[in-house]
């Protein structure tokens, strides 16, 4: 049975895809995570898989761990992702997002037993873009989380040309569902509205995102185990866009809450990219990868596990806290 490390398993994204492979029952399952997290936001059968605290910049204990498990692949979440809160902290963004992947990558190029390197990148490496191919070189980053992702993203590439590194890039529009974080969007909305209290959005909230269901995440990364080629890169998105605005106005809707009442408006964010959208028709091709899941369809899904588990939820933090 092939073996599969997720590095950065306690995020929503390494969970989500834990347990849908978990489904599947073809893999051996290994997970190193940074930070322990509420078991609502843990997806997974923790008793079916072996897991590792490791911190982020820990890179020999990693690494020993690697060697001793000794992965067929290698899921790579582990970064910092929060966007804005890069500006206050970009040499610990740059350390973890970069830095320790350039050990790594390192590291690892001579191992034998390792197919497939599966690295989670973002379309924020291009900035504001509503046309993004696989192959665009157009990078125009514009946050230090970008900067460091794009970072990594050029040093993989880098690997594969001169070490044959089986190195794969993804790159995701946002992705939701049940388990992700509640200072996320969408959760965030639902638990104000369940809470009875205002929902901060900023600016005017016409800023566009295109959303992909967790579902249709996980099976893309799985498709790309199963049929990705070393030194490609592929996207993951739905067919549509939808503003911000409009986004929390359906929720208000499912919930049948008065948007006026609850919404308040804050300045926008610092260089907040209006529109990235990716095109995928070679992954599309390539892998046989659509997203199923229709946007209306996931939003009320995602909205039934919060307001189920919303007693276990409404102490945690609404506001995301950096820790390092």
């Amino acid at each position: 049975m092939n073996k599969i490390l997720i590095l950065g398993i306690n995020s929503f994204s390494g969970s989500t895809l834990a347990s849908f492979l978990q489904k599947k029952n073809t893999f051996k399952l290994y997970g190193t995570y940074n930070s322990k997290k509420n078991k609502k936001y843990l997806l997974y059968d923790e008793k079916k898989l072996i897991l590792k605290k490791i911190n982020n910049l820990n890179h020999k204990t990693l690494i020993n761990f690697i060697n001793k498990v000794k992965p067929n692949y290698i899921i790579d979440f582990a970064s910092i992702c929060m966007v804005n809160e890069s500006w206050a902290h970009r040499n610990y963004y740059m350390n973890v997002n970069y830095l320790s992947k350039k050990k790594l990558f390192y590291s690892l190029k001579n191992i034998f037993y390792l197919k497939k390197y599966i690295y989670i990148s973002t379309p924020e490496i291009f900035g504001s873009n509503n046309k993004i191919s696989e192959n665009l070189k157009k990078y125009n980053p514009s946050t230090p989380y970008a900067e460091s992702k794009l970072k990594a993203e050029l040093l993989l590439e880098n690997y594969f040309k001169k070490f044959n590194f089986p190195g794969i890039i993804c790159r995701f529009s946002n992705f939701y569902g049940p388990g992700q974080p509640i200072y996320r969007l969408i959760p965030k909305v639902s638990m104000c509205l369940d809470n009875n209290q205002p929902f901060p959005i900023d600016g005017k909230g016409l800023s566009k995102r295109n959303f992909i269901y967790s579902d249709d995440f996980a099976r893309g990364i799985y498709l790309t185990i199963k049929k990705g080629k070393a030194g490609k890169k592929y996207h993951f998105c739905s067919s549509k866009t939808i503003s911000i605005m409009k986004t929390v106005k359906l929720i208000c809707r499912y919930k049948k809450k008065r948007f006026d009442t609850y919404i308040k408006s804050n300045k926008e964010r610092k260089k907040k990219d209006k529109i990235y959208k990716l095109n995928n028709k070679m992954t599309a091709k390539n892998l046989n990868w659509f997203a199923k899941t229709p946007f209306e369809d996931g939003l009320k899904k995602t909205i039934k596990f919060y307001e189920k588990n919303y007693k276990s939820l409404k102490k945690e933090n609404l506001v995301y806290k950096f820790i390092r």
